[in-house]
């Protein structure tokens, strides 16, 4: 069975993009060597239906260049996202998946380009993708396990399970996938890119461990820097490896999770040295498989309706799952060209982790519940490895050299939920434990709070009212 022959899952989960928005053109008649996702057509009657409509005008899908940034973050929280899915778009025929435009304008309604929502890149705009796309395996049918925001989309991957609804300053307790894999004795790992906010050090039973081991540089929380060395190492990793971005939405942030206004050029070499490191160990390549997905949409168009699936979260009931995010499987043992159709979300990865590493049972009532509805990623691996060398990336072609993290000048928090968490705990950190924060590696944190005033506690953001159920 190909499951067997994985020893090592990575899982890698960016922000806030759809995947019309980042991989849709890859079915467009004019892209050379399309793929057949169910993805944009270039056909002018396909598009024509989908314009939003707002204000009077009509807005249509069209290209926008990687080099556009995006200032002002598309809404994509419970009240957006129900106006974003529930709204017809212009033409007949299409009843749903037509108040981007809208919300975006609601929420930023000075906005020189609300029409941004609809745009999509193209593969010279997302080279690591289209790599990755073409050599590996996409999956179309990817849905964000709720129509919410990072928040609860997040805990949904972790956990199967959320007791958050809209974003709030603090997570609450609730079990994790890490508590899962310790129960069972499957070792684990998190690395951090930038090293200083993965997102559960919001949740407080982690905090500390967190710190600590990002501190003393052993423990379960790494910095991105080691992965290289460890993977290359002879000792042995952890079975489950999760791979965090350096989020836009934390303090002293100097991005590379495609959260806007972050460029997608970050998020791109972000990938892409992932991708080098995990294919640099031929050994650990031939047993591993990566996953890379989005927590959640963004706000951005994407044009399949999101089907149904109940889900009740405290005294909440959702009727449908969240919008379609871009997904790749990345491994020897998925297809070249690979399009994986069956219905997914981000609790798939939790099923996965039991089918390998569990001890007979599902993961929980409430993931096994989910699965009924879902596909399974195990149903996309080969039968038989491939044969050869890994596929190598083809030169950069934006940006040179390696990523580096910089800090600017008086770095401020921003004023949102997740910020306000993570600099409330790091006080909290650097006033109970300084011996901690007085290690080299967290000079920069030292500084950004040295040189700012703690930020207004947040309960209310873009993203949705500060309610924890």
């Amino acid at each position: 069975m190909a499951i067997k022959d994985i020893d090592t899952i990575v899982f890698v989960m960016l922000e806030n993009r759809s995947f019309d928005h980042m991989l849709g053109y890859l079915s467009l008649d004019e892209t050379a060597r399309g793929l057949p996702v169910d993805g944009l057509k270039s056909d002018k009657a396909w598009q024509w239906p989908w314009a939003n409509l707002a204000r009077g005008a009509e807005y249509p899908i069209r290209q926008i260049p990687g080099s556009q940034p995006i200032k002002e973050d598309p809404p994509h929280g419970r009240e957006a996202i129900s106006i974003q899915i529930d709204t017809a778009p212009r033409g007949p025929g299409r009843d749903r998946m037509g108040g981007f435009v809208e919300t975006y304008m609601q929420a930023h309604k000075q906005a020189a380009d609300p029409g941004v929502v609809m745009g999509h890149y193209v593969a010279e705009d997302v080279p690591t993708f289209d790599f990755l796309a073409r050599n590996f395996c996409v999956c179309d049918r990817w849905f964000t396990p709720l129509p919410l925001g990072t928040q609860a989309n997040r805990l949904m991957a972790m956990s199967g399970v959320t007791r958050v609804v809209d974003n709030v300053t603090g997570l609450p307790d609730q079990p994790l996938v890490y508590d899962w894999l310790e129960e069972r004795g499957v070792p684990w790992r998190v690395y951090v890119s930038g090293g200083f906010a993965p997102f559960f050090i919001m949740m407080r039973r982690w905090t500390f461990k967190i710190v600590k081991s990002l501190a003393l540089g052993k423990g379960p929380f790494r910095r991105f820097s080691a992965f290289r060395r460890d993977w290359k190492s002879a000792d042995p990793l952890p079975s489950v490896i999760f791979i965090e971005p350096e989020y836009a939405d934390a303090p002293m942030s100097d991005p590379n999770d495609d959260h806007p206004p972050a460029p997608i050029s970050r998020g791109q070499d972000f990938i892409r040295e992932i991708y080098e490191i995990v294919s640099s160990n031929e050994a650990r390549w031939r047993k591993m498989l990566m996953i890379v997905t989005y927590d959640e949409h963004g706000g951005f168009f994407d044009h399949v309706v999101p089907p149904d699936l109940e889900t009740t979260v405290g005294d909440v009931t959702f009727r449908t799952l969240g919008p379609r995010v871009p997904a790749l499987l990345v491994s020897p043992h998925v297809g070249a060209g690979k399009v994986f159709s069956e219905q997914l979300d981000h609790t798939s990865v939790l099923h996965l982790i039991a089918e390998r590493f569990g001890d007979g049972t599902d993961y929980s009532e409430a993931v096994s519940t989910r699965q009924t509805a879902m596909g399974r990623i195990a149903n996309a691996l080969l039968d038989e490895l491939r044969a050869g060398r890994p596929p190598s990336m083809p030169p950069r072609t934006r940006g040179a050299g390696p990523m580096v993290h910089t800090v600017p000048q008086a770095p401020a928090a921003p004023q949102t939920p997740n910020a306000a968490a993570i600099d409330a705990v790091m006080r909290e950190m650097a006033a109970d434990h300084p011996e901690l924060l007085a290690q080299p590696g967290w000079s920069e944190m030292r500084t950004y709070m040295a040189t700012n005033a703690p930020p207004v506690p947040v309960h209310r953001d873009n993203i949705g009212n500060g309610e924890e159920l």
